[in-house]
C-alpha cells in the first residue's frame, strides 16, 4: 500500500473565541506549507505547534492524518461547505479512508517510520473553529474520525514522499472498526476487551476504551 499526500499542514498558536465568548488557545488552524524539505521528530512535523498536549499532542498523538475524499462525503450527504484543513489534519491523504487503515500500521515516510496509534476523538474545537455547528457531531455518526500517528524514527520528508505500508500487525482492526466499538461500546464488549490488549494503542485512548467496558 502506498498512500499519496494531497497537503501537509502545520500551524501555531491563536486565541479563538466560541460562541459564547470564551477564548481559547489552539493550534488547530493550519496552514499548507510549500517547502522542499520538513523535519519530523517524537513530536511531529517541526514546524508544527500544539498548545493542547493533552488531547492534541504529545508523542502518541504527533501526526493527524485525515482522507481527503471523505471532504467531499461529507460535504454532500449534508450540504455543507468545508474549507481545507476543516479537521486540523497534518496530512491530507488520498485514496485511502478509516476502513483501510489499521491500528498498528506501520509506514515508511521519506526518512521516517510512523505507526497509527489510534483513531482521532472528534472534540468540540472541530465546529467552534469552523463555524459548523454539528461539524463534530457529523463525524462521530459517519465515524469518519480520521487517525493520529506516533513517529519511531525521524527524519525529513519531502511533498512528494508517500506513506508506505511496511508491516500490518492488526488486519482487523481498522480505524473504523474502532470507532464503531469505541461509539457503541455497550453492544461491543467482547471487541473492546480484545483491542485493549493491544500494546501498540495509545495510553490515553486505552483509557477511554477501558471507561466504556
Amino acid at each position: 500500500m502506498q498512500i499519496e499526500i494531497q497537503e501537509i499542514y502545520c500551524g501555531q498558536n491563536k486565541v479563538f473565541t466560541t460562541r459564547k465568548g470564551k477564548e481559547f488557545d489552539s493550534s488547530y488552524q493550519k496552514s499548507a506549507l510549500k517547502n522542499k524539505v520538513y523535519e519530523i521528530d517524537k513530536n511531529g512535523f517541526k514546524l508544527d505547534n500544539q498548545s493542547d498536549k493533552e488531547n492534541h499532542g504529545g508523542v502518541d498523538k504527533a501526526i493527524c492524518a485525515y482522507a481527503f475524499e471523505d471532504y467531499a462525503f461529507l460535504e454532500k450527504k449534508y450540504d455543507i461547505s468545508l474549507p481545507s484543513c476543516a479537521f486540523g489534519e497534518n496530512l491530507s491523504i488520498s485514496g485511502v479512508n478509516d476502513t483501510d487503515i489499521c491500528l498498528g500500521d506501520q509506514f515508511q515516510y521519506g526518512e521516517a517510520i510512523l505507526e497509527v496509534s489510534q483513531p482521532r476523538q472528534p472534540c468540540w474545537k472541530i465546529s467552534s473553529v469552523t463555524g459548523i455547528k454539528k461539524l463534530t457531531a457529523l463525524l462521530v455518526k459517519e465515524h469518519k474520525s480520521g487517525f493520529y500517528l506516533r513517529v519511531l524514527k525521524g527524519g525529513k520528508v519531502t511533498p512528494k514522499d508517500k506513506l508506505i505500508l511496511q508491516s500490518r500487525t492488526y488486519p482487523d482492526y481498522t480505524i473504523a472498526f474502532i470507532n464503531t466499538i469505541s461509539f457503541d461500546a455497550k453492544n461491543h464488549q467482547e471487541e473492546i476487551k480484545k483491542v485493549l490488549k493491544c500494546k501498540v494503542l495509545a495510553e490515553a485512548y486505552q483509557d477511554s476504551l477501558q471507561k466504556r467496558y
